[in-house]
């Protein structure tokens, strides 16, 4: 067995349908010990030295401590409407501009600093108020209950939570992004801890998206199971709206938009 045949990555990804291309067969590699968790404990993770590299939320370039994208890499990405990131307006908000307070999705550092940057730049909403979700509570009801204005989410709970909550309308942070910033924004991408160089883990980790993005279809087709609306839904998010692959130059253009914020 060869020296680099021994080595063994600690690779973190997201319990969401959208990064099932990038992560096809990691599971099962044998140098490779996957993690799936929420994109805001794999933030905690990567900045412990707890994993290598991760799928993990853009703004983690951000910041007083900001880690490396492999931006050479595959994303997740959108270039207008993304479907899975998303602020509900409560029954009887019109626009984004009449919301005094929402909340943000406790999982998603990305989502809550979009949004807070479209509050500023999009709808001068300076004045909006980020708050917490309390723990063990519907966001909906209890954003009725306290007169909370709009919830923000991300993931496959973004997608259900819209078609659960047809009275509250859905704005698509990735197309308000693209009408204010003129440029695909990029959600995710590969992180990599302090101090690590993706090196010969980068040809495993493109093999993977490569095979992954072939399967969309199937994917789609086993997330409905059955639903056939469902299921032409999650192909056109898969295979249309997402936007998997990008030019460097652009995913650094879209980090240094999102860096004013």
């Amino acid at each position: 067995m060869t020296e680099e045949a021994e080595v063994r990555w600690r690779v973190g990804t997201v319990p969401y349908l959208v990064a099932r291309p990038l992560t096809y067969g990691l599971a099962d590699h044998p140098q490779i010990d996957l993690v799936e968790a929420p994109p805001s404990e794999l933030a905690v993770l990567l900045h412990a030295g707890k994993l290598d590299v991760a799928l993990a939320s853009s703004v983690l370039a951000l910041g007083e401590t900001p880690l490396k994208m492999w931006t050479q890499g595959p994303v997740i990405a959108s270039d207008g409407p993304i479907h899975s990131v998303l602020l509900f307006l409560a029954p009887g908000i019109e626009h984004p501009k009449d919301v005094r307070r929402w909340y943000a999705d406790p999982f998603s550092r990305t989502g809550r600093r979009l949004t807070s940057w479209l509050m500023k730049r999009a709808w001068q909403n300076d004045s909006a108020e980020c708050l917490e979700v309390p723990e063990g509570v519907d966001a909906f009801d209890h954003a009725i209950a306290t007169q909370v204005d709009a919830v923000q989410l991300i993931g496959d709970p973004a997608i259900l939570a819209h078609q659960a909550n047809p009275q509250w309308k859905a704005i698509d942070l990735g197309c308000a992004w693209k009408e204010t910033a003129q440029k695909p924004f990029v959600f995710a991408g590969w992180m990599q801890r302090k101090g690590f160089q993706v090196g010969p883990l980068g040809s495993i980790l493109e093999a993977a998206a490569e095979i992954g993005l072939g399967k969309r279809q199937v994917f789609a087709q086993q997330a409905a199971a059955g639903d056939d609306a469902q299921e032409a839904f999650l192909t056109q998010y898969l295979c249309e709206d997402l936007r998997y692959k990008l030019r460097p130059a652009e995913v650094i253009a879209c980090l240094e938009e999102f860096r004013v914020s």
